[in-house]
């Protein structure tokens, strides 16, 4: 992808998406649970059309990554997309998603921390955001809120 005029720019709710994208594709998880999981999101709230924006997402996410250094280069494109509040919102997301479908992967931890290296977040914040991720998506048993 040497020719990067080319490729459209992605506001940040579309960088957020096909960042989401990449990660539905690294969790191998039916096609419904990305699109319930976006439908529950405020980050997408003012989308007008969600279904539409996400297809739009996932497509060239797909065809960037899937071309010679393509991961890299759509990983460049995140960050030019995503600042500060914004690239700290779609890594969030991206860390729920994935905890969401319970054990993360070797692949998905590599997926979260070069995303995150990407996004210019710091190790110690995505230490934070990852495990809030996993106390979100673990549910509390009986066992575990009994008092001694």
């Amino acid at each position: 992808m040497s020719d990067k005029t080319s490729i459209p720019a992605f506001s940040p709710p579309q960088a957020a998406l096909a960042a989401l994208s990449v990660a539905h594709r690294i969790t191998r998880t039916d096609a419904d649970a990305l699109g319930d999981f976006i439908a529950t999101q405020a980050a997408f709230a003012a989308l007008d059309n969600i279904a539409q924006a996400q297809e739009m997402a996932q497509a060239l996410a797909q065809d960037i990554s899937d071309a010679t250094d393509g991961f890299d280069t759509l990983l460049n494109l995140l960050a030019a997309a995503l600042r500060d509040d914004a690239a700290a919102i779609a890594y969030c997301l991206c860390a729920d998603f994935i905890a969401l479908h319970g054990r993360v992967s070797p692949e998905e931890m590599r997926f979260l921390e070069r995303l995150g290296e990407a996004l210019g977040i710091d190790r110690l914040s995505r230490a934070a955001f990852d495990r809030a991720a996993q106390a979100r998506a673990t549910p509390l048993s009986a066992s575990e809120t009994q008092n001694d």
